[in-house]
């Protein structure tokens, strides 16, 4: 038990603090593109983002995860696997050159096409170190991830500024350059940083994989599905509400997900790995997993709430008063947000196991489920509504995953609602002071930047004092 909290401790560490400098640098981007642009250019960075990274889940082919849940790949399989991710790239990229402009036509805005082949060049070179990062997270070299991701992303960062600032480069071709330094710049180190230890050979052995075949298969048709459905807003507001409407949404999801997708893995990242080391142990991998999902609770809550009560001073401080429209989205979608953090961790349970076909077959049902109720809710044509459904829709996934994780390892729901509940009070508690306390600093002056440094300080010393005293109340009642 002290041992696979320490393991995820340790992992930790190393990667909230990359994961914090590239959070805030994300955040920043975000800001610089929201500034910069209309709504329906933002839009358009919606629509690439996602086409992004449906095209990074085929390159993988589902073979990372296996290369991490199965420690006795040879070296011979693993060069296999390396010269499919490179010839996967290269496909990937050919076919993002031909299907541009049909993607363009389907969201009825030629811009995208030339900006969707230029994009396609990051998958010649980004697979080069796609093999080198599993094996580093298999090895549990967190420390070395952290810092090659950091390292990407402040150049990337500072590209970004540089195109938009100093050579007035339109934004959107900008962020397009950009991420194509990102990954590929990752790619790269990933590689060279992992050689002392291992170096392809040139070989392709496809029958010697066949166990990874049949792991990764269904792990790249769970995270094809997964995908699909977390995307699938996307890809039906652009389709029959608009580009306009789509970059407010996208900007919505942004802000909620940023924190989500970036502080879920300082945890979910080191627990893969960890967990399947000790996958035939269903006692400990619940409370490895009651552990991971406290401490996301912890540090996801209070920022999640906190953000609804003060939203309608971020949106207009950061973003300038023209995304009014999305302030009330942003405070409905901050449910999804809450609920994706609670659910996230079940991957890592579902593929220490070696059930990656159970992943599969459960996103299949939740990628129908949200694809129906959201193809009916943009008949509207209203964004609210489409919120709500995502998060009546989500509420049922959340359930259902629970009671997935009862059966597959014992998950005791009563222990489970315990260990949300004070993370949720606390939450809550600091979010109420934020609210209330920039509402009267609102009413005597209208000064955004100083109500929402200090809401958002004396609820967050609230937060951490609160926490202080109940965690000395628990441990003086373990020592009684």
């Amino acid at each position: 038990m002290d041992s696979i909290k320490s393991k995820i401790n340790s992992g930790a560490k190393w990667t909230s603090i990359a994961t914090l400098v590239i959070t805030l640098l994300q955040m920043g981007q975000f800001v610089i593109l929201g500034n910069a642009m209309s709504a329906r250019e933002f839009g358009m960075i919606g629509m690439l983002t996602t086409i992004i990274i449906f095209a990074q889940i085929f390159v993988e082919l589902g073979l990372g995860a296996a290369v991490i849940q199965k420690h006795h790949a040879t070296n011979r399989q693993l060069s296999t696997l390396f010269w499919i991710n490179i010839l996967l790239g290269i496909l990937i990229c050919i076919v993002m050159q031909a299907a541009s402009p049909i993607i363009a036509d389907y969201f009825q805005t030629n811009e995208l096409e030339g900006k969707i082949r230029l994009l396609s060049i990051v998958f010649l070179i980004a697979p080069i170190g796609q093999q080198s990062q599993y094996l580093m997270q298999r090895d549990l070299s967190f420390q070395l991830l952290g810092k090659i991701e950091t390292i990407a992303t402040i150049l990337s960062f500072g590209l970004l500024i540089g195109l938009i600032v100093f050579t007035k480069e339109d934004p959107i071709n900008a962020y397009v350059i950009s991420q194509i330094c990102l990954y590929s710049l990752k790619g790269v180190l990933f590689f060279i940083c992992y050689l002392p230890k291992w170096k392809p050979s040139f070989v392709l052995d496809m029958k010697d994989c066949k166990e990874f075949f049949s792991f990764g298969i269904y792990q790249l048709l769970s995270r094809l599905v997964n995908r699909l459905g977390s995307n699938v807003d996307m890809i039906l507001i652009g389709r029959f509400i608009g580009m306009e409407a789509l970059g407010i949404y996208s900007l919505v999801y942004q802000i909620v997900t940023i924190p989500v997708l970036k502080l879920n893995p300082i945890i979910t990242r080191v627990a893969f790995p960890v967990f399947s080391k000790d996958k035939n142990n269903n006692q400990t991998l619940e409370t490895g997993y009651l552990y991971m999902t406290k401490l996301l609770a912890l540090v996801s809550f209070p920022l999640l709430l906190g953000l609804y009560s003060v939203a309608d001073i971020v949106i207009p401080l950061f973003f300038g008063k023209q995304w009014g429209e999305a302030i009330p989205i942003l405070q409905i979608m901050i449910i999804v947000g809450i609920l994706r953090v609670l659910m996230n961790p079940n991957g890592s349970i579902i593929l220490a196991k070696g059930k990656a076909n159970i992943s599969f077959y459960w996103d299949s049902g939740v990628l129908v489920c949200y694809s129906l109720a959201l193809l009916a809710a943009v008949q509207s044509e209203q964004l609210e509504m489409v919120a709500w459904t995502y998060v009546a829709v989500s509420i049922l996934n959340f359930i259902g995953g629970r009671i997935l994780l009862t059966r597959m390892i014992g998950l005791q729901l009563k222990r489970y609602i315990k260990v949300l509940l004070l993370p949720f009070i606390l939450a809550g508690v600091s979010s109420v002071i934020a609210f209330v306390l920039k509402n009267q600093m609102i009413s005597l002056h209208n000064n955004l930047v100083w109500t929402l440094i200090w809401s958002v300080l004396i609820s967050g010393i609230s937060y951490f004092l609160l926490f202080l005293v109940t965690k000395k109340l628990e441990l003086r009642g373990e020592y009684q």
